[in-house]
């Protein structure tokens, strides 16, 4: 494979990979390869090499002979994937705390401050702009490679799975509000533990695979 070719199937990639995870492209929506031709100006093959690469990341779904479409995550998929990420983060957060100098600690505390905050008034939009761009600080200062990797890797079609609206209408954002602002907390306090703690319970880690909060 051409240098070429790889830059424009990175390209081409890119540019799907951004309009689902904006909206542009809905759960559900078929990808055919004729539109992506005619809407990206590529021929079909670096199209096929990046929707079989968004497919490795879960935002396309394909089954042979009958369709090629885009992700339609379920409720169920919904906390397996947070709680995915949940394992993810809570690993880099434990690597990285010790070592990030105190300025990266407060605006990361901050950052959670403002999750926090939008909780209180269900603001769905705002948790989801703040929360993965956050909690990916802490993965590029874990210093370990394959975790890193991994996560650059898998947290997009994770982030996908997880509708934000979803994690507002199921859990209340006064409980949301304190589980934050404990974690803000902790990690100013450079608590490993405490804040991985918090973490996971903010990933909903202590609830079993397929329940639901009432």
């Amino acid at each position: 494979m051409t240098h070429a070719r790889v830059l424009l199937r990175d390209t081409v990639r890119d540019r799907i990979r951004n309009a689902i995870m904006d909206g542009t492209l809905a759960p559900g929506e078929k990808l055919n390869d004729k539109e992506l031709q005619d809407w990206l100006g590529v021929s079909r093959t670096p199209i096929r090499d990046a929707i079989n690469e968004l497919a490795r990341m879960g935002l396309v779904e394909m089954e042979p002979n009958r369709f090629t479409r885009v992700a339609s995550p379920t409720q169920e998929d919904t906390l397996a994937s947070l709680q995915t990420l949940g394992v993810l983060y809570s690993g880099a957060l434990r690597l990285a705390l010790p070592v990030l100098d105190d300025e990266t600690v407060g605006r990361i505390a901050s950052r959670i401050d403002l999750i926090a905050q939008a909780a209180t008034t269900d603001d769905s939009a705002a948790i989801r702009e703040l929360a993965f761009p956050t909690f990916e600080m802490f993965v590029a200062a874990c210093g370990n490679q394959p975790l890193i990797r991994l996560c650059r890797e898998s947290t997009d079609g994770l982030a996908y799975a997880v509708q934000s609206q979803r994690i507002v209408d199921q859990f209340d954002g006064e409980t949301a509000n304190k589980v934050m602002a404990r974690l803000a907390e902790n990690i100013r306090a450079r608590d490993v533990e405490a804040a991985t703690s918090s973490l996971e319970e903010a990933f909903m880690l202590h609830l079993p695979v397929g329940a639901h909060a009432q």
